[in-house]
C-alpha cells in the first residue's frame, strides 16, 4: 500500500523541475530511502559508542590476539 505525501515547493524551483525529463517522484524517494540510511547508520554508531564506554580498555596488543587465536585454530 502506498501512501501519498504532498509538499509545497517555491514556484521558481518548479518551473526550473519542468524544464528537464526527469522522474522527480522517483529522484525523491530514492533521497528520502538514502537519508533515511544515513540516519539509522548514525544512530548504529551511536548505540555502539554507548556500548564501547563501558568496556575496559585491552592491555594486550590486538595483533597478539588475533596471532594466538589463529594459532590456535591450527
Amino acid at each position: 500500500m502506498q501512501n501519498v505525501l504532498s509538499i509545497r515547493i517555491p514556484k521558481e524551483l518548479k518551473e526550473k523541475m519542468n524544464r528537464f525529463d526527469i522522474n522527480w517522484k522517483e529522484v525523491l524517494i530514492k533521497a528520502i530511502e538514502e537519508r533515511i540510511k544515513q540516519i539509522e547508520a548514525q544512530r548504529i554508531l551511536t548505540e555502539i559508542d554507548k556500548i564501547n564506554e563501558g568496556l575496559e580498555v585491552s592491555k594486550i596488543p590486538s595483533w597478539k590476539i588475533i596471532r594466538e587465536d589463529r594459532d590456535a585454530s591450527h
